[in-house]
This record gives C-alpha cells, sequence and structure tokens, in this order.
C-alpha cells in the first residue's frame, strides 16, 4: 500500500478493515501477536495466478525479462489446495496479482468466482487490456469486492513512455465501461492506481480530472527504479540508456519503510505454490514453503518465516534482498 495523493468516492472498500489492521502496530508488536499464538492464519492473501504478462514495462522486472523465475501459469492443483486452505482455515480476504497479468490464465474468472463463493473478499489488479464488456459484468455479478485498475503517468504520452504494449485511451474506456456496468452497486469497489515520474502538477490535475469521476479511489504514487539493475535486464541497449536517464531524474528521499504489513500479516503464493512474505519479491528472494507441502499456517508459523522476522525486527535490512530497497519514496521540494 504505496503512499500518495488520494481521492475517495462514496462507495467503500471492503478489504480496509484487513487494511488497517495490518497496518496497526510496530514490527515488534506484530511479530509478537505471532510467537504468542495470538495470529496463526494469513490475515490475506496476494495470489499470483501467472507471472506472464502482454506488457513490457520499463520499470518492471517481468516486463524487462530481468525476471530468473520460471514463467508459469499457475495448475489445477494448485488451485485446488489455495481454495481448500482458504475455506478450511477462513482466511478473510484473497488478493489476485502479482507479477504477471491474472486475466491471461485461461481459469482466472473460475478462480475469482470459487474464492468468493467460499466466503473470502476478493480483489482483483488488472492492467484492464483484456477485459471485455462480458467478463466485467460477470465480475459484477459475482460480488467481487475490489477492482484495480494500473495505470501509468498521468496521460497518454507518459504512460506509452513506461508501458510498451498498453493503450491509455483503451485503458480509460474500460474503466468508464466497468462503472457504467456496475450503475448503483457497490461491489466490485473500482480502484485506479498509477505512479509518476517526471509528470508535471498539470498533467496529474488533468489527470484526476479525466478520471476520479469513474472510480472510488484513486492513488498516485511516485515510480521507484533506482532499486532496478539496468545490466540485469533483456531488453535494447536503447531502452537500457532510457532507464538509465529515467533512474538519474529521479529525485527521491530513500528512507526505510518503519512498519512491515507483509511479513507479518499474510502470504504471497506464486503461480507454482511458493509462498513468499514479500509482494515484491519478484524472483523468490524470500521463500517460506509450498502449499503443496504444507498447510498455509504451517508456512506462515514455520521457522525460516520466523528467521526473517526476526531480521527485520532487529532493523538488519541489507541482509534481506527485498527489505534493502523497501523504501518510503517522498519526492524532493525545491
Amino acid at each position: 500500500m504505496k503512499k500518495g495523493m488520494e481521492c475517495m468516492g462514496k462507495a467503500v472498500n471492503p478489504f480496509i478493515p484487513l487494511y488497517r489492521t495490518c497496518d496497526t502496530g510496530t514490527n515488534e508488536e506484530k511479530y509478537q501477536l505471532l510467537k504468542d499464538g495470538k495470529l496463526t492464519v494469513p490475515r490475506y492473501l496476494d495470489v499470483e495466478l501467472t507471472n506472464l504478462c502482454n506488457f513490457q514495462c520499463c520499470f518492471c522486472p517481468t516486463g524487462t525479462h530481468s525476471m530468473k523465475r520460471t514463467k508459469g501459469m499457475m495448475p489445477e492443483s494448485v488451485m485446488e489446495r489455495l481454495l481448500e486452505d482458504v475455506r478450511k482455515h477462513q482466511i478473510p480476504g484473497v488478493r489476485v496479482i502479482g507479477w504477471g497479468e491474472p486475466t491471461l490464465h485461461p481459469h482466472w474468472m473460475e478462480f475469482l468466482h470459487d474464492v468468493k463463493s467460499g466466503g473470502a473478499l476478493v480483489h482483483l489488479g488488472t492492467n484492464g487490456s483484456r477485459l471485455s464488456d462480458e467478463e466485467m459484468q460477470q465480475l459484477i455479478d459475482m460480488g467481487v469486492d475490489s477492482i484495480k485498475f494500473s495505470f501509468q503517468g498521468a496521460d497518454a504520452a507518459s504512460y506509452g513512455e513506461m508501458r510498451e504494449g498498453g493503450d491509455y485511451h483503451q485503458l480509460v474506456e474500460t474503466v468508464q465501461t466497468m462503472h457504467r456496468l456496475r450503475g448503483d452497486k457497490l461491489l466490485p469497489f473500482i480502484q485506479i492506481s498509477t505512479t509518476l515520474t517526471v509528470e508535471s502538477p498539470e498533467q496529474v490535475t488533468a489527470f484526476r480530472k479525466e478520471i476520479e469521476q469513474y472510480c472510488d479511489y484513486c492513488n498516485i504514487g511516485y515510480t521507484m527504479l533506482n532499486h532496478l539493475s539496468v545490466d540485469a535486464m533483456d531488453v535494447s541497449a536503447e531502452k537500457r540508456e532510457k532507464i538509465r536517464k529515467m533512474q538519474e531524474q529521479e529525485a527521491v528521499h530513500h528512507v526505510y519503510r518503519t512498519v512491515c504489513s507483509d511479513a507479518f500479516d499474510k502470504l504471497d503464493i506464486h503461480w507454482n505454490g511458493d509462498a513468499v512474505l514479500c509482494c515484491s519479491d519478484y524472483d523468490n528472494f524470500m521463500v517460506v514453503g509450498n502449499i503443496l507441502d504444507q498447510d498455509v499456517t504451517d508456512i506462515f508459523q514455520s521457522r525460516i518465516a520466523g528467521l526473517y522476522r526476526d531480521m527485520i525486527v532487529k532493523g538488519e535490512y541489507g541482509r534481506i534482498q527485498c527489505c534493502s530497497t523497501c523504501w518510503e519514496t517522498v519526492p524532493l521540494t525545491k
């Protein structure tokens, strides 16, 4: 949950109570809940149906091919085990997001339906490029709790600069269609998320004026680029140079996050069943188990998870790949 400029509509996100709980307390207090056995089940799961994407975004390890992890689609065996654990342990929420575009999975709609039928809150994060009117209506009819459309920049030009393969105007139309189809219903809660690089205040104002009338929540954050290894990217020399220049232009203070709402409160499940402790873990740096081998609660309370949590509580961020570049990103004032 990145900090940024936000606007709110009338609808209320059903996930808010979960988010507030995860954002409450210190790392020490959160860890004590786990050690005392007062928290034994993840508050919610982030589920990656695939780490394949139809976009090639220059800020993403999937789009730049710097991700070393095997690419694939979540098999039926992993889906079934996930659904079993969600129902058995009454896990409150499931967010279908990750390091790929979920709607590329041939059974993404069925999975959302099955999770929702099991009693959990359901969230879908998407680049919006593949959603048909019929599919959006299905999401509304099944009562999906929230959907986030991922933008970039603040207009067609800045969007296209960062997202190869996307169409800004088509995405705006998709959001408008979802809003129209939903009508007077309050679900799904419609979210818009974008991050900026060098866009002007005027561009941001125009973006908000264009889009916020079709959503319940708009988050405008800042694109983090300096954590990327340009040399590891499988992209053209021209694109490498472009990213390096953007990194030079990035004007931010880097301060470590004081509270981690990932490692102590939830699990991320990758497409092959691997469980990790961080939403930024694109290459299995913090694997703590696999749901095909263990119950999700055993993974959540595992010894290896405890070792990572110990380091986080002690502030030893440099010892963990994901934590070492987990910044609160704040623009410099001139």
